[in-house]
């Protein structure tokens, strides 16, 4: 993996939320991670001291950010995210290949801590709670052992824990949503604003599977040209349209009510989803397509001009899906998961770029080169993302 050039995607609401978020197999869900040094049996780590060096290293400096973050010091942050992330990257290849299921668990809760490397604000707690959370990845990795499964029973896995991630992902739509329809209902423009744009991102991470859900996806996610009556309208987009366009939240509150059923009826269903490595890819295949061809012409957000939100998830959502078929890619095409891993990487680098003051700019500040630029590097990324449809 080449060294990022400049900080990948913070870890935004859904951002990053990798496909490890809910597997009980890897990591702990409470309480701090026990000390697991590199002294422990040679079993560790399958034996590899490339891998319990680098992990030795990586909890030594976590343990730093972690005091730098008690101590709300935002220059010593910033320095020990970024040496953070060059001792990960100094070995993240062997990890990947030997222990895929636990690089994606430190993959996962490594990126935000960069992210914020490049921030000139950060939210501390928040951060603190993804520092602990990377301990318990780095100590689970520590003890890792060389799996006896097959890449099949890998990607098994991998899928299970992928549809655990959707369904938290899901629950955590419903949950914003409610946040975003009590703004509104309150008529402060500028908190809807606020929260219109948040739980978007959890929408755009896990789009495909909302669209599988009848009309559900319609009544959340239907823009203005998509209904031939606006009396029928509904949605994130109705009210997007009062906020930006008609800057009134006047009659709005049934819109809220209705969105806040729809999307807790979504999580509900979501919940009994069964999926399949096919099913999955196929998902992280449109998903990344409809952002190459369609939204990238503003046509999804084209009142709050918060394109670049949708965008971002878009990719955050098509690479859980890579993480998670890792194995099948270690065995049969080692190549095209290097090439996957450095696009996602350029493509995050460009993308942070056009984050100001923690928020994305709005789509209409950039120039059409700029867009064309995002549109050729979502296409490759595309092309690499059909690719792996062949391995499974």
């Amino acid at each position: 993996m080449k060294k990022r050039a400049q900080a990948l995607t913070a870890l935004s609401l859904g951002g990053i939320l990798l496909l490890s978020a809910c597997s009980s197999a890897n990591t702990g869900t409470g309480g701090p991670a026990a000390d697991s040094g590199a002294s422990n049996s040679s079993a560790a780590a399958g034996g590899n001291q490339a891998v319990l060096d680098g992990t030795s290293k990586m909890k030594e400096q976590t343990g730093k950010l972690q005091d730098a973050l008690s101590r709300k010091d935002l220059d010593e942050v910033k320095k020990q995210g970024k040496a953070i992330n060059d001792i990960w990257l100094s070995y993240e290849n062997t990890v990947r290949t030997a222990f895929p299921l636990e690089y994606t668990e430190v993959e996962k809760h490594e990126i935000p801590i960069f992210s914020a490397s490049a921030y000139d604000k950060v939210d501390f707690d928040a951060l603190a709670a993804t520092a602990q959370k990377l301990m318990q990845a780095l100590d689970a990795l520590q003890q890792a052992k060389p799996s006896s499964s097959s890449s099949s029973e890998l990607l098994d896995k991998a899928v299970a824990n992928y549809e655990a991630f959707v369904k938290e992902q899901a629950k955590a739509l419903a949950a914003s949503t409610k946040v975003f329809a009590e703004a509104v209902k309150s008529g402060d423009m500028e908190a809807a604003k606020s929260e219109y744009t948040k739980a978007r991102v959890y929408f755009e991470t896990i789009e495909p599977v909302a669209e599988s859900f009848g009309d559900l996806d319609p009544r959340i996610d239907a823009r203005l040209a998509d209904v031939e009556n606006e009396s029928q309208w509904t949605g994130y987009h109705r009210i997007e349209k009062a906020l930006w366009a008609d800057e009134s939240l006047t009659g709005m509150d049934v819109y809220g009510d209705q969105l806040v059923k729809d999307t807790e009826e979504l999580a509900a269903k979501v919940q009994d989803i069964k999926l399949d490595a096919k099913t999955m890819v196929a998902g992280a295949i449109e998903l990344i397509n409809e952002a190459a061809t369609s939204k990238i012409t503003g046509e999804e957000e084209i009142y709050s001009k918060s394109d670049l939100v949708d965008l971002a998830a878009n990719v955050d959502g098509s690479k859980t899906v890579y993480l998670a078929i890792i194995p099948a890619l270690n065995e049969h095409n080692t190549e095209l998961a290097d090439k996957l891993d450095k696009q996602f990487q350029d493509m995050e680098a460009m993308l942070l770029t056009y984050r100001k003051s923690g928020e994305y700019v709005a789509y209409d500040k950039l120039t059409t080169d700029q867009i064309r630029e995002i549109s050729d590097k979502l296409s490759q990324l595309s092309e690499l993302m059909t690719q792996t449809a062949a391995i499974l």
